[in-house]
């Protein structure tokens, strides 16, 4: 073992003074690089490899064994007197780089105490080994330590060594076939960069971000990459971690550079599931910042002028040939032109329970039933008009719907318990107030758990986890309309595409199980989404989203694509014609995150196909097949002191992982039989926490409704 724990322990009982702990430390304090022993300075002239001259100069200074917490004890107690009696070493060697590059890789080996780290930041450790990364003997030892200091390293430390990225980038292009550098070079990259990168509304650290030429980063990292090398598979997983991580706050870096966006869609066609999903979130992440509110409301006045101007016949054929009186066009022409009708006839009579019969059956037909209007009647004396309740208690005419609520109550039938709730779920859902929507809905599911607009309500929610269950319940619910199934269904869709892509980028450890789970939420997702885009009006609102995200779900999951996307020939029609329907109706498609993404992996699937699926071919070969690179040979190890500056014992001798990276951790392999058991046997959620039938010990449940709903099927083969 190269370092100080390698040394032969008679040579520590041979000296006669005390550790680097002790109070006295004559001995070590006697050395100086003015008056060093001339033994000493001979066996690092002739010494072979940085192995050897690192364990010299660990003995000549008398230093712990710092790959045990105990030795690095022993540096925190005296740390001002060990690192001033190295330094006035370091500082008079201006002339042997043998020994200044073994002194940067002792203090590289203290970094990984984050303790340590934060006092040799402070005493300038970045300004010394950067120099040294100019000078060939040095290069490799200088950034090795580097990467040791990003590895385990805190933001302030990254954020300073990602100010020379542009440094490091030089070097990986100009010294191509140096792959051990180009390997530590893009590591340091990708765990320095990303310090000043992250962030949700702005970079953490903007202003050394903006110091950066990102372009030339991108473009050295990835011009490298697409070489061939013996050992590419940590170097391809620094990339991948650089380009997603720096695709929001970076963005402009990738349209000046193109290629950097195709790596990006050429990853989501990686067998390896976290590689899929850190591109496609590396890929949504880039038009976040730029990428517009998605319209929510229909501008009724639009609406109706575009209806009277016609709907172009190329739309009209397609609404013929669904179903005219089936379309959101039909549906919500006529639902309005009721609604209008059932309000004037109950200024007349002032029967709020039969205007709440009607609001029923409308809000379960289309979303914007109930037009927010009102009664206006004219002053006979000066012709100003002004709004009237005309003895009704409220003016606007949503504001009728927690009245007619009451009175669908005071009729204390049963039966319509349901109709109440439904009108005072839906007065909240258009009034923003999802939360009470929510809790009320989850009140009627007690009194009523096979109503779908109640799982509707849920959907609406911003978790994701109970707006996933919610969908996928409603959708197996008997009393329900086809408004309330798609609803149902492009809710599950954005809920499942969620979780899942998100859920893979965590990185779960290998043999955890929520590996399952997030392939389970994307298959969930692509088969809700083709079922939506084959079965929902062509001019539904939501066509267009859930049309997004069949498009991405496609290429990430599909096992076969043709470099022209053929197989989504189909389904981008149909988001064509989608967005021919908004523009007539008045609302032309906001450039939503979903959207820019979609439209970009779209462009550049061919070219980036054609420019890195030998690089992610190549990491695959490792991933998938749960292979480790080949790892070097045991001269190379010493010679680049890996093998110490990567390893810190317990001191129980285990080996000890201070920071995950992605490019280290072993993936483990997806058994899609695991997949299927992941989802609910009656509903289809996908989840960790489903139970398992007692009897058969297969199916799986969500809970003990679903278990029952779905006993009068499962009862036959149940053993």
């Amino acid at each position: 073992m190269p370092g100080p724990g390698s040394r032969a322990k008679s040579k520590a009982k041979k000296a006669k003074t005390k550790s680097a702990s002790g109070s006295s430390i004559s001995t070590a304090q006697s050395h100086t690089a003015a008056d060093a022993d001339e033994i000493y300075v001979v066996k690092i002239d002739n010494a072979e490899g940085w192995d050897m001259i690192v364990n010299i100069l660990c003995d000549y200074f008398q230093l712990p064994d710092l790959s045990t917490r105990n030795g690095l004890k022993k540096v925190h107690a005296n740390f001002e007197a060990i690192y001033n009696r190295i330094n006035v070493v370091y500082e008079k060697s201006t002339d042997n780089e043998k020994i200044r590059g073994a002194i940067i890789g002792i203090f590289a080996k203290m970094c990984v105490d984050s303790l340590l780290r934060n006092k040799l930041f402070d005493k300038g450790i970045v300004d010394k080994i950067i120099p040294l990364l100019n000078v060939d003997e040095t290069r490799h030892l200088a950034m090795r330590a580097l990467s040791t200091i990003t590895h385990h390293g805190g933001s302030k430390i990254r954020v300073e060594i990602a100010k020379h990225g542009n440094a490091i980038a030089k070097l990986i292009t100009d010294l191509p076939d140096d792959e051990k550098l180009v390997d530590l070079g893009i590591a340091v990259l990708a765990h320095s960069i990303s310090a000043a990168v992250e962030g949700d509304e702005k970079p953490a650290n903007a202003k050394v971000l903006k110091s950066i030429d990102m372009v030339d980063i991108l473009k050295s990292t990835l011009e490298a990459v697409k070489r061939p090398h013996a050992r590419p598979r940590h170097m391809i997983d620094h990339a991948i971690e650089l380009v997603a991580m720096a695709s929001m706050h970076a963005a402009s870096a990738f349209k000046a550079y193109p290629s950097a966006i195709g790596f990006l869609v050429a990853g989501m066609r990686s067998k390896d599931w976290v590689t899929r999903c850190s591109c496609l979130g590396g890929l949504i992440r880039l038009y976040r910042l730029e990428a517009e509110d998605d319209q929510r409301n229909l501008d009724p006045n639009r609406f109706m002028a575009a209806v009277q101007r016609g709907v172009p016949s190329n739309l009209s054929s397609i609404v013929m040939d669904y179903g005219q009186y089936r379309c959101e066009m039909y549906l919500t022409l006529s639902c309005t032109s009721e609604f209008q009708r059932a309000m004037m006839e109950c200024m007349q009579t002032r029967d709020l329970y039969a205007l709440g019969l009607k609001q029923v059956e409308l809000v379960l037909k289309t979303e914007f039933a109930i037009a927010d209007g009102m009664f206006e009647t004219e002053d006979p004396k000066t012709g100003r008009r002004y709004v009237d309740d005309f003895g009704l208690p409220f003016k606007m005419w949503s504001d009728s719907l927690p009245h007619c609520a009451r009175a669908i109550r005071n009729k204390k039938k049963p039966k319509e318990e349901d109709l109440a709730d439904i009108l005072d779920i839906k007065y909240h859902i258009m009034k923003q107030r999802i939360p009470d929507a929510v809790r009320l809905a989850k009140k009627a599911i007690e009194r009523n758990p096979n109503h779908a607009y109640f799982y509707y309500a849920i959907t609406l929610s911003a978790d994701n986890v109970q707006g996933l269950r919610a969908a996928k319940k409603g959708l197996k619910c008997k009393t329900t309309t086809p408004f309330v199934k798609y609803q149902l269904m492009q809710r599950a869709v954005q809920h499942a595409g969620d979780m899942g892509h998100r859920l893979l980028q965590e990185m779960p450890e290998a043999g955890e199980r929520r590996w399952e789970e997030g392939i389970a939420f994307l298959m969930s997702a692509l088969d809700d989404a083709k079922a939506y885009i084959e079965g929902a009006p062509p001019d539904n609102r939501h066509m267009k989203n859930v049309g997004y995200w069949y498009v991405l779900l496609t290429i990430l999951l599909e096992d076969q694509l043709s470099p022209d996307l053929k197989e989504l020939k189909t389904p981008l029609q149909r988001l064509d014609v989608a967005d021919q329907f908004s523009q007539f109706m008045g609302v032309p498609p906001p450039k939503t995150n979903l959207r820019l993404a979609e439209k970009a992996a779209v462009k550049y699937y061919a070219s980036g196909v054609r420019e890195f699926s030998r690089v992610f071919a190549e990491l695959d070969k490792y991933k998938v097949n749960n292979q480790k690179a080949p790892e070097p040979r045991s001269e190379q190890l010493e010679d680049d002191l890996e093998s110490w500056l990567d390893e810190m014992h317990l001191e129980d001798g285990t080996r000890e992982q201070f920071m995950r990276c992605g490019s280290h951790s072993e993936r483990p392999k997806v058994i899609y039989e695991d997949v299927v058991l992941y989802r609910c046997s009656w509903c289809g959620n996908p989840s960790a926490g489903l139970r398992k039938c007692s009897g058969c010990a297969k199916s799986r449940y969500c809970d003990s409704g679903c278990q029952k709903a779905h006993w009068a099927d499962h009862k036959k083969s149940c053993k």
